[in-house]
């Protein structure tokens, strides 16, 4: 039985949703007002303060991800005075406001009396900068922990304790940052985790699923506020409207709820009578587990949105770090509040202003070198990852090859290479141009020229540089490709056998190119701005097998695409790689788990390794380490990998030879 709440909070999650419009936020804080929310809720941000200097000299060269968050917050924001109107409307209206600062100088905002309460959004958990000057406001505080990770959420216990002075009331918010997660992403039991964590402060949920059925169930975990975002249209574009609840759905959430409440405060359910009573089974799978574990896409939008200290000026080696010291900023590249707490705080190092923070510039670097022999022993030649301007730093470790990971604004303004380098070069085509995504399986004439453009570029690249590296001189360079096949509904217009026919009209104008064409195999659910995806076709090896056949191509194996796909199809991983083995060419190794976490450190999902090395040892195929984030830290997820592969492909010949 879950402890009697007297009355639910309702949160209506404007943020962003108005697009910038003024009129259309006024429309939103009264609709609020009318389904019977408690509070009404902005985002408000200082663009100069949120973004790393770099990011803000020069955002057309980051990564897309980045470039279209920051496009979308630009577009949406309003005048300081248009949000206090926005305010004095909400009281006049008797509807509590409470707002989302992303940065100190946007905080200073929330002094004024017509804001009620502080939001600190998940991007900013391990803000403690921001966190502790909250405090000194002595408004309530809403923290929201979805981007933190269990580990996080404990040391956040140490800071309230320590800096919650003035004894403010805290509600701790259950949230996954994916928009929209999938259900068996958002874990509602942990709930109850967190409830144990922290007895004394309410603790809610805020959801950004599809439909409001998690939220419900929320309830019966012990959830007392929940919060929603709210939208005029799920189908406008925009980061959160998809995720979002019209006016009538967020009524009927709210009726719903109380209706719950009021039944679990008279009789005692468990969890599946609960399900069946309030029709709740069909969202059975956002339960989960009693544990807190991020998904990839969640890691993907931590370092995207959330923020990691940088050095506020230059300073010398031994100074003892202090927060003042630092400044908070995105793209989450460096360490987070959270993970200074724990740290030593004298550099080993002198450091520059604007430097994000690293382990490295407080610990001793351990100076390993990879040994080569070991991977050799299989036949195999090694590379790593990088992008077109920070290559050479992974050929400094002596790889075999060097993977070129293009993002389409290196391609429309490329980096001129003046060295020669003894090392092989593979490029990877980026998977957007012009803002898009590209797709050479679509019907739309728009989509599939904009894709030809960013081949055309790719083609002028490679002849570019591919002499300042080696490769087989009679194949060409390799090149990968994603093939396409992708939409945000689960559901298709367009059949597979039609997205097929398609890519290999197109796919045949592509490869009268000098290059080595490769397409890769694709994850059921890829994540692409941020979102979840559904791909429809190279998830199957039949398919993919009999494509390769008819178009003469071969493909390059990612092991976490494969595992995924095995998993949604119930397929044995083994078996999927037999099916297909004879059309690798070429592999990016990393670790996969569930249906949707891609690109995991070696041994921290579910694929055997050592029994998939042993399938592919006498293939004369090249391989990377594409782990996440794996280039962050001078390389650190790639060096790991290597280490831990090293280990698994010495067994594997040990056994050979015995």
């Amino acid at each position: 039985m879950i402890n009697k709440i007297n009355k639910l909070k309702f949160i209506s999650e404007i943020g962003i949703n108005h697009d910038g419009s003024f009129n259309v936020a006024k429309k939103l804080i009264r609709q609020s007002k009318e389904i019977g929310c408690d509070y009404v809720k902005f985002q408000i941000r200082n663009i100069k303060e949120i973004y790393h200097p770099n990011f803000l000299k020069n955002p057309s060269n980051s990564e897309n991800a980045n470039q279209y968050i920051f496009n979308e917050i630009k577009k949406s924001n309003l005048k300081i005075s248009q949000y206090i109107k926005l305010f004095r409307l909400a009281k006049k209206l008797n509807i509590k406001v409470m707002v989302t600062p992303f940065d100190l100088k946007s905080l200073n905002l929330c002094k004024i009396k017509e804001v009620d309460a502080i939001k600190i959004g998940s991007p900013d958990f391990n803000n403690i900068q921001l966190i502790i000057n909250a405090f000194k406001l002595k408004k309530p505080l809403f923290l929201s922990t979805g981007m933190a990770s269990d580990n996080e959420i404990n040391l956040m216990k140490k800071i309230l304790k320590k800096f919650n002075i003035h004894k403010v009331p805290i509600t701790i918010f259950h949230c996954v940052s994916s928009y929209p997660p999938s259900e068996d992403e958002i874990n509602l039991k942990y709930i109850k985790n967190l409830i144990k964590k922290f007895p004394k402060y309410d603790i809610g949920y805020s959801g950004h699923e599809r439909g409001y059925f998690p939220s419900l169930i929320s309830i019966f975990y012990g959830s007392k506020v929940i919060e929603r975002h709210i939208t005029t249209d799920n189908k406008l574009k925009g980061p959160d409207h998809n995720s979002s609840l019209i006016k009538k759905d967020f009524k009927k959430l709210i009726n719903f709820s109380n209706k719950i409440t009021k039944e679990l405060n008279n009789y005692e359910f468990n969890i599946k009578n609960f399900l069946v009573k309030f029709k709740l089974l069909s969202a059975e799978n956002s339960i989960g587990k009693n544990v807190k574990s991020l998904s990839l896409n969640v890691e993907f939008n931590k370092r995207v949105l959330g923020k990691s200290a940088i050095y506020k000026k230059n300073f010398s080696k031994n100074k003892i770090i202090k927060i003042d010291d630092l400044k908070f900023v995105s793209p989450g590249k460096g360490l987070s509040g959270l993970e200074l707490y724990g740290l030593k705080k004298k550099l080993s190092d002198n450091v520059l202003k604007n430097d994000y923070l690293s382990k490295s510039d407080f610990e001793k670097h351990d100076d390993k070198k990879f040994d080569r022999n070991k991977i050799k022993i299989i036949n195999k030649k090694w590379g790593l990852i990088g992008r077109l301007g920070d290559f050479e730093q992974f050929i400094d470790e002596k790889a075999d090859l060097i993977e070129i990971h293009l993002t389409w604004r290196e391609l429309i303004n490329p980096k001129i290479i003046r060295k020669n380098y003894n090392t092989e070069i593979i490029i990877h085509a980026p998977e957007y141009f012009n803002d898009k995504l590209v797709d050479f399986t679509s019907d739309d004439k728009k989509i599939v020229n904009n894709s030809f453009e960013m081949i055309e570029n790719v083609n002028y690249l490679v002849e570019k540089i591919k002499n300042n590296f080696v490769y087989d001189k009679i194949k060409g360079p390799k090149v990968i490709l994603h093939p396409g096949g992708h939409s945000e509904k689960s559901i298709n217009n367009i059949s597979k056998i039609n997205q097929y026919r398609n890519l290999l009209k197109n796919i045949k104008k592509i490869k009268s190119q000098n290059y080595n064409l490769l397409l890769e195999n694709m994850p059921p659910y890829p994540w692409y701005y941020g979102g979840k995806f559904y791909q429809h076709i190279f998830t199957d090896t039949k398919e993919i097998k009999k494509f390769c056949n008819e178009s003469e191509i071969n493909i390059c194996y990612d092991t976490s695409h494969a595992k995924l796909a095995s998993n949604m199809f119930n397929r044995n991983f083994k078996v999927f790689t037999k099916n297909i083995l004879n059309n690798i060419e070429y592999l990016h190794i990393s670790d996969a788990a569930k249906t949707y976490q891609e690109g995991l450190q070696i041994g921290k999902g579910e694929i055997d390794f050592k029994m998939f090395f042993q399938l592919v040892k006498n293939l004369n195929v090249n391989f990377v380490p594409e782990i996440w984030n794996g280039h962050l830290d001078n390389g650190k997820g790639f060096k790991d990998a290597m280490y831990k592969l090293q280990k698994i492909i010495k067994k594997i010949s040990v056994k050979k030879h015995c």
